[in-house]
């Protein structure tokens, strides 16, 4: 039975609740309106951040970025919120996204996609747990790997080699992972990837469901698809099935760098266990102008979503078409071609992928000239190509810029035709012969990359972008690999996640 104290302490946050600033209304921003709240009252706070909003001496960061940054740079809690959080305004902020995107609930990440990737993992899958996963994720599923201890079983992408990039995996390459586990805890895949293409994720979570499995879908890049509806673009991961989806708001809406929310799309997800791995990777002290960001992208998207998506569609189309007959001389990859083989259901026209090799140009030497000397830069770039992200952001003047500079670009006939070739990802493949935790944790040393063949991995070595590991801990290293990562090496690419990034030498379990 509650204590009379419990009862009146319930009954004061409720209360509390009904008088502050957070209203349950698509046209509002709780989180913003708590902060203009907040600097109405004049208040006068002796706790973080030590700026005090402002109050005395000018911050150093007000030089560059304006007063308004520490105005709005507020504490959540005994600040934007109540000390126990009873106006709920983030709470209230993360409810009204759930509803826009179609989720049960959804949590705001100020530490970007990544952390919400980690945590995606440990809800589902902990030491020793098997989880299905596919092998073209991010690093930071990776990562997520180590902090959890799961056994990774991998999922092989579908390889275009033609084209020289993955794809999501198809449903048949689940059901036959799934066919050779008997413990699997969950399945995760990456979709959109990084060029755009999409997997089948209606059929992916028939499979999964099949079995019981929730299906996690590492949606950083589509979370638009999700608030817009927009005919050219897919739907989101959450309408398909999927019962645990990532979205980055700064990718594709309009928030401010580093944020990301995390959605449940079913009871498959343990809600108890989501939040607990949530508070542990969560800062105590998440910046209120990152989540108040996410909160604002959402209004937009829910006004004009479709008015900002069509401008981005359009001005893809348009560049599209003027490279096409201003820039012969390099191709830009139809959509319908990236979306031929039979896992990929759908393309996003706004990832523009312009192939470089035909001018004898990598997309690093391509990047380089157009950065230095037209001041234009791009998304991903690879051994081959550039991608250039078209997003809201860009009109008319935007793609006439970015058609000049290429025509430029070829124009300046820097072209050298050295362009590698990479080899299949069979022969790149590597055995994994520990947990990525194990390896990672365990007793390592730096050897020599060219004596490295038949060594374990203690590190996770990313040539980004795509930001995909090559070698993840726990995989065993191969001759072709260390070639491989030599190669590109020395085309220009650059890698994360390894202790040495010339990879002259590597760090291997001792």
């Amino acid at each position: 039975m509650e204590s009379p104290k419990k009862t009146i302490n319930r009954i004061k946050a409720s209360v509390e609740r009904w008088q502050g600033p957070a209203r349950k209304d698509p046209d509002a921003v709780p989180i913003a309106d708590a902060m203009r709240a907040y600097r109405e009252r004049d208040t006068l706070t002796f706790g973080i951040p030590a700026h005090s909003g402002g109050r005395g001496p000018a911050a150093e960061v007000t030089r560059w970025a304006g007063r308004d940054v520490v105005h709005f740079d507020l504490p959540m809690s005994h600040g934007v919120d109540t000390r126990h959080r009873s106006w709920q305004v983030q709470s209230t902020a993360q409810e009204l996204f759930a509803d826009a995107v179609g989720a049960k609930q959804t949590l705001f990440s100020t530490n970007g996609s990544s952390m919400s990737v980690h945590v995606a993992i440990m809800s589902v899958a902990g030491p020793g747990d098997t989880l299905v996963m596919a092998r073209n994720g991010h690093k930071s599923a990776f990562a997520g790997l180590v902090l959890s201890g799961a056994r990774p079983v991998y999922l092989e992408p579908v390889f275009d080699s033609e084209l020289e990039l993955a794809h999501p995996p198809t449903a048949g390459e689940l059901g036959r992972a799934l066919d050779s586990v008997t413990d699997a805890r969950a399945v995760m895949v990456f979709t959109p990837s990084y060029y755009g293409t999409s997997a089948d994720v209606t059929a992916l979570a028939d499979i999964a469901h099949a079995q019981d499995l929730p299906l996690i879908t590492d949606d950083a890049w589509g979370l638009d698809y999700a608030l817009s509806g927009h005919p050219a673009l897919p739907d989101g991961a959450l309408a398909h099935g999927s019962d645990l989806a990532i979205g980055s708001v700064h990718k594709t809406l309009s928030g401010l760098s580093q944020t990301s929310v995390l959605s449940v799309g079913s009871d498959r997800i343990d809600m108890e266990r989501l939040t607990l791995c949530f508070e542990l990777e969560e800062s105590t002290s998440a910046s209120s102008l990152l989540l108040s960001s996410i909160d604002g992208a959402r209004r937009q998207f829910h006004r004009e979503g479709r008015e900002l998506l069509d401008r981005a569609v359009s001005s893809a189309a348009l560049a599209r078409e003027r490279i096409a007959a201003e820039v012969p001389e390099l191709t830009v990859v139809d959509p319908e071609r990236l979306g031929s083989p039979e896992s990929v259901a759908a393309v996003d026209p706004t990832h523009l992928l312009i192939e470089t090799a035909p001018i004898g140009l990598t997309g690093y030497q391509a990047d380089d000239w157009l950065r230095d000397e037209r001041q234009l830069d791009f998304e991903l770039v690879d051994h081959r190509r550039i991608m250039a992200l078209v997003t809201f952001a860009h009109g008319e003047a935007e793609i006439d810029r970015l058609v000049r500079g290429l025509r430029d670009l070829v124009d300046a006939d820097i072209g050298t035709g050295d362009v590698p070739r990479l080899p299949d990802p069979p022969k790149l493949r590597a055995r994994q012969s520990m947990l990525p935790r194990d390896a990672f944790f365990a007793k390592a040393e730096m050897i020599d990359a060219e004596r490295s063949a038949g060594s374990i991995s203690a590190e996770l070595v990313t040539p980004y972008p795509p930001g995909v590991p090559v070698l993840a801990p726990g995989e065993e290293i191969t001759d072709a690999i260390v070639d491989y990562l030599q190669r590109i090496i020395e085309v220009g690419a650059f890698v994360e996640g390894a202790a040495d990034q010339s990879l002259n030498k590597l760090r291997v379990v001792a």
